[in-house]
Order: structure tokens, then C-alpha cells, then sequence
């Protein structure tokens, strides 16, 4: 459990064998004051106090900014949120439909925020490209953010890159975020990562980590005991977390898909808002597109994009609005797999029913028979297939459409 203020500047002046008459006369700080510090009867030293006790306890330079950071965890005031803009929550979607039970649960595990000895709850939310896994998170995070009064804090870990943002990376922007000045933030990464947990052993902030990798890169953004809620975002399970809270995103209910789709488009040819609703696989993210794409061609009717889309060989290629490109959300995703994983899902595509399992699979790609199994679970865990009951598998309709554009190009 991390100490207050009082208890480390206690253990410094033993471990340094020092009276407080004498800690007092190298400091210049009265033996009074040191007194009432350690009794915890005052809790907001000044930092130029602060620094004077350090420096007169010959604290090493690695050790001074958790010390520094104690002494401010303890002043009644909140710090200033940083930097203006740093870590920001993005502007929430004005249209969010659904996900009722998701941002219900969410709530329940942010009630369990209490101060220490108890754990700050975490919870990851995955799922594949486009379910809306950000969108779920950045609505909640608005939602909750008034229970947070240490703020409210965002940062996009770019999982999806080729190189994708590091830790240490992270833990500067979040420190710098809570109030760390950039001299006072170690230069050590385990240092780093302490003085993070530190702050929020006192500090009731809601953090979501967006886009996460892996486990290896979030792992030193996980807080301690304390009052915080963090949030976590992914394509991947991360199975390898332990004591998690667990959310995973799949397609929309009809009822809800088909609102989403109203919202954007308003209330029109429902029959045909109902087709392009399943067209687009019920995924967040599809219908985002078809509902922009309508909104942007005014002399379009609902049922044209329905007939566009009942083409498999040309589906894809009508869900893209501007920027937003549906193939191209899954081919992140594609690009992160094994050579032997990548093979297995292009060759999975024309796979017979609606599931499978792994014996089908050996049969589609028989060179690595062994291999198989780890595979599938590395489809399973990057969201591109999903575990069904009994072993087997199946894919989303429009992930399905992606691996046979990629057998065809890659393997005609």
C-alpha cells in the first residue's frame, strides 16, 4: 500500500539517522513543522518545504519525485487538470443508440471505485473492428465523469500502427495530465509507472486507455489501490490481465442497429432500412457508413443503397463515406496475424454453414496441422473470428466477405 507523506518523510529521516531537531537545522524548516507533518496534522507543505526536507535528507534524485508527489497527493485542493487539452475526452457521439446493458455495467464497476486499501477497478472492452468499442467507452466516460472529481482523462495508445505508442510514452502524457510538471517526471519507466500509481492512490480519475496493443504495453498503466476507474480499449482479448472486469462488443441487436441507422438518416422507407440494417452485419461502424453515405447523396433512396449492398462481391466496397472505410478497419486488424494465422483466415472464407470447427480448419489449410489450434485462437483473440459453443467458430458476415477479398488477391 502506497504511504502518506507523513509516514515516508518519518522513514527518510530514521533511515538518514536523524533527530527531528537535527533534520530541522539542515533544513531550515522548524522541528514544529517537521512534527506536525509526520503526526499528519498538517498535510500541504509547500514544495519549496518540501524540496528543502528532501535535499536535507540527501534523497537520492530517483526517489524525489514520488516524494514530492506524496506531499502533494495529500493537500485537500485538486491539482489543475495540466496542460489545456492534454488528454481530453473526445466529443461524444450525438446519435449513440444502444448498448444499454454494457453502459449499465460500467456504472456498476464504477461504484466500486473506492479510496484505499481497496483495488481501482479496471475493465477492458474488446471486440472487433467497428463495434464501437471507443464510442461505448468515450459515452460512459462523459457519463460518469461527474463521480470523478480528480478528472477525467484520454489517451489513444494507437495499438493498430506499426508502432504503436509506448508506455513510458503514455505514463508522460498522463502525468503531465494530473498536474507533473516535465522536470519533475522520472526518467526512469518503472519510476515512471510508480509515481502514476502514487497519484492515483489519492485521486479519484477516470482514465480510459484507447486502442490498447497488448497486455505488455497497458500492464504499467494499470493503477493500485485508490479510487480510480480505468477503461480500457482493444481489438484483442487481453486475456493475459488478471482481475479485470470484462466487456465484449459484438453486433448491435436488430431493434437497436436499425435505430442507430434512423438516427442519422431520420425516419424513412423502414422495409429498406431494415435490409441495409443486416446488410451492414448490424456493426456500429458499417452503419455509420451507410448512414453518412445517404446523408451525403440527398437523391438517393434507402432502397438503392439496399440493392448496392446485396451484392457480396461488391459490399464492401460500398461501405466507405469519406475517411471511413470498412475493409480498411479489418485490414488493421489483418495485418497484426501470423503468416500462418493470415493464411487460415483467407482460407476459412468459403468454409461451408454458418460455423465451423478445428478439424474443418485442418482440412482448408493442412501444412501446419499442429499449428492450428493456436491459430484460431489468434483469430479469436484479435476479434476476427468468434468462439462459438463446443469448439467451434464463426465468422461476422462482413469479416467473412473481407477473408475472401484477401483469398482471392493473395491466393487466386
Amino acid at each position: 500500500m502506497s504511504e502518506t507523506f507523513g509516514r515516508r518523510l518519518r522513514a527518510h529521516r530514521h533511515a538518514a539517522a536523524l533527530t527531528m531537531e537535527q533534520l530541522a537545522e539542515k533544513s531550515g524548516v522548524s522541528a514544529r513543522a517537521i512534527s506536525d507533518m509526520e503526526r499528519e496534522r498538517s498535510v500541504a507543505p509547500q514544495r519549496r518545504t518540501v524540496q528543502a526536507l528532501a535535499d536535507a535528507l540527501a534523497l537520492p534524485q530517483a526517489e524525489q519525485p514520488a516524494f514530492l508527489a506524496a506531499a502533494r497527493a495529500g493537500r485537500p485542493r485538486l491539482p489543475a487538470a495540466g496542460p489545456a487539452g492534454c488528454c481530453g475526452l473526445p466529443r461524444p457521439v450525438p446519435d449513440f443508440t444502444g448498448r444499454d446493458r454494457e453502459l449499465a455495467q460500467l456504472g456498476r464497476v464504477a461504484t466500486e471505485a473506492r479510496p484505499a486499501p481497496s483495488v481501482a477497478p479496471v475493465v477492458t472492452v474488446s471486440g472487433t473492428a467497428g463495434a464501437g468499442k471507443t464510442t461505448l467507452a468515450v459515452q460512459a466516460a462523459h457519463q460518469l465523469g461527474t463521480a470523478f472529481t480528480g478528472g477525467t482523462l484520454f489517451v489513444d495508445l494507437r495499438g493498430m500502427d506499426v508502432r504503436p505508442s509506448g508506455a513510458p510514452e503514455a505514463l508522460a502524457r498522463l502525468l503531465s495530465a494530473l498536474g507533473i510538471r516535465d522536470d519533475e517526471i522520472p526518467a526512469d519507466d518503472t519510476d515512471r509507472a510508480g509515481l502514476y500509481r502514487e497519484l492515483l492512490h489519492h485521486r479519484r480519475v477516470l482514465v480510459v486507455l484507447d486502442n490498447v496493443a497488448d497486455e505488455s504495453q497497458v500492464r504499467p498503466l494499470l493503477p493500485g489501490p485508490g479510487p480510480s476507474l480505468t477503461v480500457i480499449t482493444s481489438r484483442r482479448l487481453l486475456a493475459g490481465l488478471e482481475g479485470v472486469h470484462r466487456l465484449n462488443l459484438r453486433q448491435l441487436p436488430a431493434g437497436d442497429a436499425a435505430t442507430l441507422l434512423r438516427r442519422i438518416i431520420g425516419d424513412r422507407e423502414p422495409e429498406a432500412v431494415d435490409e441495409v440494417t443486416e446488410l451492414c452485419g448490424r456493426l456500429p461502424l458499417a452503419l455509420r457508413i451507410a448512414g453518412n453515405r445517404l446523408m451525403s447523396r440527398p437523391e438517393w433512396t434507402v432502397r438503392h443503397l439496399a440493392d448496392r449492398l446485396s451484392d457480396e462481391r461488391r459490399r464492401l466496397d460500398q461501405l466507405i463515406a469519406g475517411d471511413l472505410r470498412i475493409a480498411a478497419a479489418f485490414n488493421l486488424s489483418y495485418t497484426q496475424l501470423s503468416p500462418q494465422a493470415r493464411r487460415l483466415f483467407r482460407r476459412l472464407a468459403p468454409a461451408p454453414g454458418s460455423d465451423f470447427d478445428a478439424g474443418l480448419a485442418r482440412a482448408l489449410d493442412p501444412a501446419n496441422p499442429e499449428g492450428i489450434e493456436d491459430a484460431l485462437d489468434e483469430l479469436v483473440e484479435l476479434s476476427l473470428l468468434q468462439a462459438h459453443v463446443d469448439g467451434r467458430y464463426r465468422f461476422h458476415n462482413l469479416i467473412r466477405l473481407f477473408a475472401r477479398e484477401r483469398l482471392a488477391e493473395e491466393e487466386p
